[in-house]
């Protein structure tokens, strides 16, 4: 009803300001923000947030270099919208222009706000128009090119089930960047950025030759951004940034394109935390991570990043209104996240349980609880890590192995109890991709295939003994299978060995992915009309190589597992309905198949090569219907949006401590769906005023009953098969499922404007734990303890918010030829310090005790600024 409800306004309106628009009357602008405002009222409360970017919005429907001869489309001006009966406008309908999509980009995101709810691995990533999605999850780092604001500006992004001249997309459209050196005009920019976000300063340089006349293009950019407790205590940020790309124009027919780019990062990590922490801290801001070490800050948890991009293109005009591009990449490197380790019984976290005052209370302790809370409230070392006391224990820990023993015993040399580890990532994957394009008449056709290898050792690198000799490569829980000493063994060929700053150590293997795709679209336009057909055909084949013997899986940890096959297929189809030139009617549907996530399919895949049994392919079921309005002066599109993703499987490692153990706790056969409304509008008034509002209502819930299974971490034995997981209708957790929000801007003819954005955002819930949602887990519980029963199963739904963000800017020309731009962004105005965004319930927990192991969370940053300024010459 309040969708019908809004068409017919909407309806009536945009009819009057098309009747106007014929008679070449002037609009009335107290009657348009009127109305908008009206229709907004509808929308219960609203949210925005500033769009502090300097994006230049050139989008491009061919995505052809200037030297092809099929059209290039742009959205960023009016000329798009004065031509547009003209033009094939599937792809211009959905551009990164629609007013919803900039508001969930750039207003929205602080929030943790997905797209329609949908994980990232359901959005194409793509760049010079290769995929760069990561084949073991799908997601794509956008860290990699992080700081390139200058060369990957050019963006084409369309969201949902979309069709796409680049591969086959699937529910969440796909994203396009143009960083080809002959993309950019000739000249040079400098930027200097202040802020108080994840980094303090950002300075950035980028100089581009243009199309020179005999045919090369250069384009270099460099940035780095860096910032120490910029805002979280114990964090950091130190990032850099390189790119160059290379064009060389033979001939109309042949242009080589070269690009390069890396992004090292290295950051200090902050952590969720629970309420009881967060209280006895007395800040939402509280980070675990970090302590002091000879009086300096040190976090333990600090992430690296160095996987440089290496891309080569040819583009072949093969005849007029046909193109053929080739592209090799090669992306390789590291990423890494140090982590403390210990093989004393004592965490050395503060914000373990047993470290905390709720601890001793529950077990009737209350002198030793109010003695760890005075702690806690006084002295802050007790709530940060000891670094200074581990260094002291370790370099106390004198120790001599059994096997050396005796005579010659070495009594000088001690072992260490705490440790600082580095879990790395070494990523090599090289791609090839083709894409043939062609317009016959009325007819567009793209085809392309592509196919890559791909290959991640995984290992763990000791980075700090913290002041002790060596450590012993054991597992700590080995133990626990009995008096064997095997079992203790991290490499039973090299027993009770003597780990080393840089030594490999307790784990070490690859996972492989081969894959390869053929896909075909067809797009027809009729006029009225246009229609648009797409397949995909793959076959991805995912193994694991052992490196390591490891003493629990003596037989199963090193060498090669056996394969995993799947033959993946894709259907798409959608059609748009011009109804006047202005108003357009579009339907889309998406039928496909996809392997699961590689760290769902093995139990162990540290230490072993067993993959989870019977495990198949998901399924993914997507449509939307979207209604859509374009003028000059005004833009609107009203969507309905339902996916369907089924089968999946879900794994996750944790210590559970019924079964005191570790536990692999795998979900099977889950399924989530993903559907709701969205709806954006701008509307321009008397030039200089812009109005936008955005309103999305969604529902992302569990839609089926999977099955549970537990196995132990260090051995083969099920702990548990065939449990059902009572999660169907629960929400899917940590993103908003209704935002609004509305934006006013004022842009004056002398180069400077202002605008504020209000910001609303409601249904946030904690992602829930299944093992609490089965029957095993309440049966304990009778109708007397029903409060208890509704405590364990019910899902935490977090409080609404708002914000309010200003942003403003002024440029500068100097003699006709320079210009100095600069640009404020203020966040947050109110400096609400209590809005979370994020929380999960914890794997961990206990049936007699719910607030034992309590909820996680993370709260949104209070006020923040960014001030931009870039000199272009």
């Amino acid at each position: 009803m309040l969708c019908e409800f809004v068409i017919h306004v909407i309806n009536f309106y945009v009819r009057t300001e098309y009747q106007r628009e014929k008679e070449s009357m002037i609009r009335n602008p107290l009657f348009s923000l009127a109305l908008f405002i009206f229709s907004g009222s509808m929308f219960a409360q609203f949210n925005l947030q500033q769009d502090s970017s300097s994006v230049n919005d050139r989008q491009t429907m061919d995505t052809v270099s200037a030297v092809a001869s099929i059209p290039i489309f742009s959205t960023s001006g009016d000329d798009a919208d004065l031509d547009i009966d003209n033009q094939d406008v599937s792809a211009l309908l959905q551009s990164s222009r629609d007013v919803f999509t900039q508001m969930a980009s750039f207003q929205f995101g602080v929030a943790r706000y997905r797209m329609r709810g949908l994980p990232l691995e359901n959005q194409h990533i793509l760049i010079n128009g290769v995929s760069l999605n990561n084949l073991e999850n799908g997601f794509t780092s956008w860290s990699s090119w992080g700081g390139l604001n200058d060369v990957t500006r050019f963006v084409e992004n369309r969201v949902g089930n979309v069709n796409s001249r680049y591969g086959f997309s699937g529910a969440g459209g796909y994203t396009n960047i143009d960083s080809k050196a002959s993309s950019f005009k000739k000249g040079s920019r400098f930027t200097y950025s202040l802020a108080n976000r994840i980094y303090r300063h950002r300075l950035m340089f980028t100089h581009t030759t243009g199309m020179l006349e005999n045919g090369w293009a250069l384009t270099f950019s460099a940035s780095n951004r860096y910032g120490n407790e910029v805002y979280i205590p114990g964090t950091f940020f130190n990032a850099s940034s390189f790119y160059l790309s290379l064009d060389k124009h033979l001939n109309t027919k042949h242009l080589f394109s070269f690009t390069g780019f890396v992004a090292p990062v290295q950051q200090g990590r902050a952590a969720y935390a629970t309420k009881e922490t967060l209280e006895l801290a007395g800040t939402h801001y509280y980070n675990p991570n970090w302590g002091y070490q000879n009086g300096n800050v040190r976090n333990a948890a600090v992430s690296s990043n160095v996987r440089p991009v290496l891309m080569l293109s040819h583009i072949f005009n093969l005849e007029e209104h046909a193109r053929l591009t080739t592209s090799i990449v090669y992306n390789f490197g590291k990423n890494s996240l140090t982590g403390l380790q210990w093989n004393s019984p004592k965490n050395p976290k503060p914000d373990f349980y047993r470290n905390l005052p709720s601890y001793y209370y529950d077990r009737a302790e209350t002198e030793l609880g109010d003695q760890t809370t005075a702690a806690w409230l006084n002295d802050m070392n007790t709530r940060q890590l000891h670094w200074d006391k581990m260094i002291s224990v370790n370099q106390n820990n004198f120790y001599t192995l059994p096997s050396e023993t005796g005579q010659n015993a070495n009594t000088t040399e001690t072992r260490a109890v705490y440790v600082l580890e580095n879990r790395v990532e070494d990523l090599k994957n090289f791609g090839f991709n083709t894409v043939f394009n062609k317009r016959i008449n009325r007819l567009f056709v793209s085809a392309g295939m592509n196919a890559n290898r791909y290959k991640n050792r995984k290992y763990k690198v000791m980075e700090d003994l913290l002041g002790a000799t060596y450590w012993i490569d054991h597992d700590r829980f080995g133990s626990m299978l009995g008096i064997d000493p095997v079992y203790m063994q991290n490499d039973i060929e090299n027993p009770d060995r003597k780990v080393k700053v840089g030594d490999v150590f307790g784990y070490d293997y690859a996972i492989n992915v081969n894959r390869a795709e053929l896909w075909g679209q067809a797009e027809y336009n009729f006029g009225n009309f246009e229609l648009y057909e797409a397949v995909t055909l793959s076959h991805s084949s995912i193994w694991r190589e052992g490196f390591m013997a490891n003493g629990k899986f003596p037989n199963d940890s090193k060498g090669l597992s056996d394969k995993l096959n799947f033959l993946n297929y894709g259907i798409k189809a959608g059609a748009v309905y011009k109804i006047n030139g202005r108003h357009f009617i579009t339907a889309n549907g998406t039928v496909l198949n996809r392997p699961p996530d590689v760290a769902n399919s093995f139990l162990s895949p540290r230490v072993r090569n067993t993959a989870v049994g019977n495990i198949s392919n998901e399924k993914v079921f997507s449509g939307d219907i979207n209604y859509m309005i374009k003028y000059p002066a005004l833009k609107m599109r009203l969507t309905y949006f339902n996916t369907q993703i089924n089968n999946q499987t879900w794994l996750r490692t944790y210590w559970d401590d019924n079964f005191n153990n570790t536990v692999n706790l795998i979900m099977k056969g889950m399924n989530q769906s993903y559907k709701g409304v969205e709806f954006g509008i701008e509307k321009n008034l008397l030039i200089a005023h812009t109005v936008q509002g955005a309103f999305s209502y969604g529902q992302y819930i569990y839609s089926n009953r999977p099955t549970l299974e537990a196995w132990q971490d260090n051995n083969n034995a099920a702990l548990y098969q065939g449990r059902t997981a009572y999660l169907e209708n629960y929400k899917i957790g940590s993103t908003p499922q209704v935002v609004a929000g509305v934006g006013y801007r004022y842009t004056a003819k002398k180069y400077w404007s202002i605008g504020i954005n209000v910001n609303y955002f409601d249904q946030i819930y904690v992602e829930p734990n299944p093992d609490r949602r089965t029957k095993e887990a309440i049966d304990k519980y009778v109708s007397s303890e029903k409060e208890h029963y509704i405590q364990v199963v019910q899902q935490q739904k977090l409080p609404n918010y708002y914000t309010i963000n200003l942003n403003g800017g002024k440029s500068f020309r100097i003699n006709r030829k320079y210009f100095l731009n600069l640009n404020v962004s203020i966040n947050n105005l109110t400096n609400n310090k209590n809005n979370i965004v994020s929380g999960f319930e914890q794997l961990r927990w206990d049936s007699g005790n719910i607030n034992k192991f309590d909820n996680k969370y993370m709260y949104m940053q209070g006020i923040s600024f960014m001030l931009n300024m870039n000199f272009s010459f």
